[in-house]
């Protein structure tokens, strides 16, 4: 007996250090970090998300954005020598030197080329300083509060900061580009030179070390420290982990990594509407004439959980239109999903059939007013065709009878 209860006891108490462990908080060492679900934007990690920091080259996601967005990967690209004479990391490009911009923007994402990054800002922006306004611009329409830009590759500049929570959003965005998520999930590239070949190595180790990483940047100067923004995909979740300030390499690899295990580890998704899903049934019309039909999802909807989420959102069905007519497929409002008082996701319902509004004394006396005014054109048009008939047959008349006094 004591054996079994002994036995039961280690099985507790193993289920609540693994339940424990599962749901530890990632050991970042990092100075700053933050992991976002890649889908909502939703933080479920923080370490100093919101300190001004420097980005180091992981400034390049925003560049790289940009010109994806405002250029042309088929345009020529002429090399200057400003762009040659930059500073750092390069892939040796020469003054005169042509490039398509779509081999610029790899050599940006794989080798952090910092002088295919002055080449792309001046060919884009018209000059480096016509770009870095293009960069802030971004910045603000996509609502960062805490980051400005002063050069788009990345090196120590005044005014040249952003942070951990920052450049995941600018990550996330940029990932939502097909190409963009093409160029950071590619390894190797050949590259041809003005002098010479070679081949261009992705610097994001975890591509080939970390199942499901799709990207993005890495990055490194002396006061930033080790720099990384790192995503995962795996069947239907994906995860943006931006680490800034690691101590070297080793470390960050590892933050980077931990921050992803939690992600992938400790949350799923759970489906709180399927697209076609029938809501709920309402009545439509006015108080006299109210007609029933359903309301379905226009679209599905999932939120992601963890282990320790006790309380899924709730549905709360707003109506925008009741009024008759109504077609099969009108959006007749949304379903908002609600979380503590916050709305957390909203799906547009639709109506599933043809309602038609019901005719009234009024309609009918339209309907009647309608047919006598047309029946009293009619009588006027008939009138007068009556009288131009008329006319006709006179003067019809009157020239016969003077075509025989002529005759005669």
């Amino acid at each position: 007996m004591y054996k079994r209860i002994f036995t039961v006891l280690v099985a507790v108490f193993l289920l609540v250090m693994f339940s424990a462990s599962a749901w530890a908080q990632p050991n970042v060492s990092g100075t700053a970090a933050v992991l976002i679900d890649a889908k909502t934007g939703r933080v479920l990690y923080q370490k100093n998300a919101h300190k001004k920091w420097e980005p180091a080259s992981t400034t390049k996601i925003l560049s790289v954005l940009i010109a994806l967005e405002k250029g042309n990967l088929n345009d020529i690209v002429t090399i200057s020598k400003n762009a040659m004479d930059v500073e750092g990391t390069v892939v040796w490009l020469r003054a005169g030197e042509k490039q398509p911009l779509e081999n610029l923007l790899y050599a940006m994402m794989l080798n952090s080329a910092n002088d295919a990054s002055i080449a792309v800002a001046e060919h884009v922006g018209g000059s480096v300083a016509g770009f870095v306004k293009m960069m802030n611009e971004k910045a603000e329409e996509l609502g960062l509060k805490n980051s400005h830009f002063s050069n788009p590759h990345g090196l120590t500049a005044p005014d040249h900061y952003s942070t951990a929570y920052d450049m995941a959003i600018i990550a996330r965005e940029a990932m939502k580009n097909p190409k963009f998520r093409e160029i950071v999930a590619t390894t190797t590239r050949a590259w041809h030179g003005k002098d010479w070949d070679s081949k261009l190595v992705n610097l994001n180790r975890l591509l080939s070390t970390y199942p499901g990483a799709t990207g993005v940047k890495t990055g490194y100067t002396s006061s930033s420290g080790d720099c990384i923004v790192a995503s995962a995909a795996r069947d239907d979740e994906s995860y943006i982990a931006v680490v800034f300030g690691s101590k070297d390499k080793k470390t960050m690899w590892q933050d980077a990594e931990a921050l992803l295990d939690y992600g992938f580890d400790n949350f799923s998704y759970v489906s709180l509407v399927t697209a076609g899903e029938e809501i709920a049934d309402v009545t439509v019309g006015d108080g006299q004439n109210p007609q029933d039909l359903k309301l379905v999802a226009e679209e599905g909807f999932s939120y992601l959980i963890g282990g320790q989420d006790t309380v899924l959102p709730q549905r709360k069905l707003v109506l925008e239109k009741t009024a008759l007519p109504i077609n099969k497929g009108d959006v007749l409002g949304y379903i908002a999903f609600m979380l503590k008082g916050e709305e957390v996701g909203r799906v547009t319902v639709q109506a599933d059939r043809n309602v038609a509004r019901p005719t009234t004394w009024i309609d009918w006396w339209l309907r009647f007013t309608w047919v006598v005014a047309g029946l009293f054109v009619l009588r006027l048009f008939v009138r007068f065709l009556q009288k131009r008939r008329k006319r006709r047959n006179i003067y019809a008349s009157y020239r016969s009878s003077r075509n025989f006094r002529h005759m005669r």
